[in-house]
């Protein structure tokens, strides 16, 4: 039951959208009241720059909420979980039974240029080398 157990990937993100919203809001107010714009161009950079901070601040703290909101949409039923849970209970009490030397020996082989390789049981028919065609002008 991985989903049970894996953490939402909302809070990370929702960290990084108010860490980077509130840093590029605060830069953007220092370089406002060290450096006033002059320019028409340099007051349309400033305030898009502290809008943006703005806007990506308020996405950080409302992506938080809705990923917890949506991880209650991601759990399976309350009715399957006992189920389930119980099944993989069982499936690690009863593991697979292994068969002991049913692996195959590990051979070199030289036209793999001594690359290990399993050996194979089974006879392999030969293949027919291809001819190479090539057109004259």
């Amino acid at each position: 039951m991985a989903i049970l157990t894996s953490p939402s990937g909302a809070v990370p993100t929702s960290l990084v959208y108010i860490t980077l919203g509130t840093l590029m809001d605060i830069w953007t107010i220092v370089a406002m009241v060290y450096y006033p714009p002059e320019t028409a161009w340099g007051k349309f950079l400033s305030v898009g720059f502290l809008v943006t901070g703005l806007a990506l601040l308020v996405i950080g703290l409302l992506l938080g909420p809705i990923g917890r909101a949506a991880r209650h949409a991601e759990l399976p039923p309350t009715e399957v979980t006992p189920a389930v849970t119980q099944t993989e209970m069982n499936a690690a009490e009863h593991p697979p039974a292994v068969v002991p030397g049913a692996a195959q020996p590990i051979q070199t082989n030289p036209a793999n240029n001594g690359v290990a390789t399993a050996a194979s049981t089974a006879p392999v028919a030969p293949v027919a080398p291809v001819a190479a065609v090539v057109q004259k002008r």
